[in-house]
């Protein structure tokens, strides 16, 4: 079904298209170059292969120099990248129309024995990353020779500033509530969110565990087989800790997040500020989060700028819930593991391995 996109989205004007051209012809070479210059001394890079140093840089450029209307401009939304990647791959469109503007892509084929949800980060304001495929195709190839093949759905929901809250959590609640009317069983469903899409998870649960009035709820006969949240965004106000100490270290920077935490945050009242920021919801909020999901995965960069506030969030969700977990990876930045994918590196990271086994251990038969 062809949809007609909001102007308010990636709409840059002309003396924004020609910055964004400049930026890329001239600055960030120079930018590079230093970069690999200096990488043998900066305590981070000196342990990363030379390509993963300048894809971490080049992101952490793109989203520092350029404003939000440049990079959506840029990069379109996730139906673009969607479209872009299956032709690529040579796989077909699959799609599922769920209503309020929201949508499932599946790679592959539909499944209804085994699926993976996912939800995509850029601060609610950007499309799914064009290499974040690649590294889902990899961990569904991996479970396919561990003889348990998975469907795996990502959901394109609405960004910044075309739907305010709580339209994307209302989304999500259509996505799940989709997904077991065509028969999957919550426990075969496990949910996956990077970043924002992590942060939309946790907005989810909070919802499950304290609803929100006039929005919707899934049926759910048994807990959401389990939940995995890379990096997830759990403050968008944060100003201290590793935000500043990590500045320098991560592929996004202080500055960048505080800006999208702003325009995320615009308009939401205060009162429900907490379902957007887990690192402000009160003592107990996930105290039964075990009754709606069997399993929790939190990963996180110790080089990422928020990594204090994840621990925080983290702990607190252990501490709740027997079947949580979490790990910290060495030098890891934000969303480490896709970045590996993103350069074509054939080491991967210590986390992929973590993540494959998580995810083969969740689903039965």
């Amino acid at each position: 079904m062809a949809t007609t996109k909001d102007r308010s989205y990636g709409n840059p004007t002309i003396g924004e298209k020609a910055g964004l051209t400049a930026s890329l012809l001239f600055h960030l070479p120079l930018v590079l170059g230093w970069t690999l210059v200096t990488s043998p001394f900066h305590p981070n890079n000196k342990q990363k292969p030379w390509k993963r140093v300048l894809g971490d840089k080049l992101f952490y450029f793109l989203t520092g120099q350029l404003n939000v209307k440049q990079l959506q401009w840029a990069l379109g939304d996730t139906r673009d990248v969607y479209n872009d990647w299956v032709k690529g791959q040579k796989l077909p469109q699959v799609v599922d129309e769920l209503g309020e503007n929201s949508r499932l892509l599946w790679i592959g084929q539909r499944r209804t024995d085994r699926v993976i949800l996912y939800l995509h980060g850029g601060a609610y304001l950007l499309p799914m990353q064009f290499f974040v495929p690649d590294f889902w195709k990899y961990i569904l190839d991996e479970l396919k020779t561990k003889d348990k093949e998975t469907g795996f759905a990502i959901l394109q929901y609405s960004l910044v500033p075309t739907a305010p809250f709580p339209t994307r959590l209302t989304q999500v609640v259509l996505a799940v509530q989709h997904l077991i009317s065509s028969g999957v069983q919550p426990q075969n469903i496990q949910i996956t969110g990077d970043s924002a899409g992590g942060n939309l998870a946790l907005e989810f649960f909070s919802h499950l565990l304290h609803p929100i009035p006039n929005v919707p709820r899934p049926t759910l006969s048994a807990p959401l087989g389990g939940a995995y949240l890379m990096s997830p965004w759990v403050s968008l106000t944060g100003q201290g800790g590793s935000l500043i100490t990590n500045d320098a270290n991560d592929i996004i920077g202080l500055g960048c997040l505080t800006y999208w935490g702003r325009l995320v945050l615009d308009g939401v009242p205060e009162n429900k500020r907490q379902y957007l920021e887990a690192l402000r919801a009160p003592e107990g909020w996930f105290e039964k989060l075990d009754t709606i999901v069997d399993r929790v995965l939190i990963t996180a960069g110790d080089a990422e700028c928020l990594r204090d506030e994840i621990v925080v969030v983290a702990n607190e969700i252990c501490k709740q819930h027997d079947g949580a977990r979490f790990v910290l990876q060495k030098y890891g930045v934000h969303n480490d593991p896709y970045f590996d994918f993103l350069t074509w590196e054939k080491q991967k990271g210590e986390l992929t391995p973590i993540i494959l086994e998580w995810f083969a251990a969740g689903f039965s038969g």
